[in-house]
């Protein structure tokens, strides 16, 4: 069994986006998790940081090393700061809102958001863009509007900064920036961030929301689903073959689902995620006749790296973040810091990396709708479903991957975080 959950440094980046980039900025224009193995016993289980083949936790390869020098600069504090790159998205969603019923001033109620003060370059905030969605939810009609959104966004790749993809040679490095970059996540799907889990045949991508409710979960699953769906066929110019996993049960709007995402959907299971197989990835890119490279295209993957000023199909500059939200970067240090070798590291370490005292650290991602406990609970769920529904390990080899010393608390704690004893999770 060779598990690999995805590093900290940035995941076979190509040699283009290494020499535009540098070694330094790569910490944090490539986050996307934690690097394990999982090979010969429970050791190569705990997660860790992977650095040039080195097990270990530091504040280098957390980023915190970018992060020291200058606070918290390299992190979206605040669900207020405004870093989405929102012209295309609002757009996006008025239209489908519209088309199905909705009332636009009922749509933009309580956002912030003015249709008229709306250009290429508005910025919006995590908190705005989120009570956009929920209106939508709430006043649009039909049990599609979450795959429709999804479709809208991919639509206008092409006049966005996303038109920067075309430059892509093929299925893996289009999806490394669709569901890894954060340069590419304020103007595509500003609310989710994919964790990447690798084993020897295929790659699992698990989302992880930021500013989303329980009641939105869903809603915003289908919609990111649908997004990556039909942003990679459009730029591919074909079809990806991949499968999902929810963990709801089988809905009863099933062709809508089959319509925007195919028939490889699953039911029930311990993962809502996107699955693809590695021979897929490494299928070269057609480019579509209205994305070919022409003089009218001004952006090439180069630009977009680092935070830098790109432009778009029109030639309108604008600057693209390679920030990374609070709750994520949380969620990486979580993940970095849960082996055994750093197991004091924690929330006031954390604050401390961040340049923030532990009580705005709690408020600002109360903020978010979050906290420091349930963003924790939220990494150890993951880790233990990985390991005992997907990969079916023993209860002594997933307590030591975890940390936990004894095995009456592992069990415990699977309960707790899952709902489910261990064996009932290896079913």
């Amino acid at each position: 069994m060779d598990l690999m959950l995805p590093r900290l440094i940035a995941l076979r980046d190509s040699a283009d986006e290494e020499k535009a980039a540098g070694a330094q900025r790569r910490y944090l224009t490539g986050l996307s998790g934690v690097g394990v193995s999982v090979n010969g016993g429970a050791d190569g289980l705990g997660v860790g940081v992977s650095v040039n083949g080195a097990l270990k936790v530091d504040a280098k390869a957390l980023g915190m090393g970018v992060i020291d020098s200058a606070g918290s600069a390299h992190v979206v504090m605040s669900s207020q700061d405004k870093v989405i790159v929102g012209y295309w998205l609002v757009r996006a969603a008025l239209n489908v809102a519209l088309s199905r019923g909705a009332n636009k001033n009922k749509l933009l109620r309580g956002t912030g958001i003015f249709e008229d003060a709306l250009q290429h370059q508005s910025l919006l905030s995590t908190k705005q863009y989120s009570s956009l969605l929920v209106n939508v939810q709430s006043q649009a009609r039909g049990g599609d509007v979450s795959f429709l959104l999804g479709g809208a966004f991919a639509s206008q790749w092409l006049s966005s900064p996303l038109n920067a993809l075309k430059a892509c040679e093929n299925v893996e490095q289009l999806l490394l920036q669709l569901t890894q970059r954060q340069t590419y996540r304020w103007c595509s799907l500003p609310l989710c961030q994919f964790q990447r889990f690798e084993n020897a045949d295929q790659i699992m991508l698990v989302p992880q929301f930021t500013g989303v409710s329980s009641k939105q979960l869903q809603f915003s699953i289908e919609m990111a689903f649908a997004s990556v769906v039909a942003l990679m066929k459009s730029i591919a110019n074909k079809r990806i073959r991949l499968s999902f996993s929810f963990t709801e049960s089988r809905p009863r709007n099933i062709a809508d689902y089959e319509t925007h995402l195919g028939l490889k959907l699953s039911f029930n299971r311990a993962f809502n995620s996107i699955c693809i197989e590695k021979d897929v990835l490494r299928q070269p890119l057609k480019l579509t006749a209205q994305s070919d490279c022409s003089a009218e295209s001004h952006v090439s993957l180069e630009g977009v790296v680092s935070n830098s000023a790109t432009q778009t199909k029109e030639g309108v500059s604008i600057e693209l973040q390679n920030r990374l939200s609070l709750p994520d970067f949380v969620r990486r240090y979580v993940y970095a810091s849960s082996n055994t070798q750093a197991a004091n590291i924690g929330l006031p370490e954390l604050a401390e990396a961040l340049n923030v005292s532990v009580a705005t650290l709690k408020r600002k991602l109360k903020e978010y709708g979050t906290s420091y406990r349930a963003l924790c609970e939220e990494v150890q769920r993951n880790h233990a479903l990985l390991l005992l529904s997907v990969h079916k390990v023993s209860n002594e080899t997933a307590a030591n991957a975890m940390g936990i010393n004894d095995l009456p608390n592992f069990r415990r704690t699977v309960k707790r975080l899952t709902g489910k004893t261990p064996s009932e999770l290896r079913i």
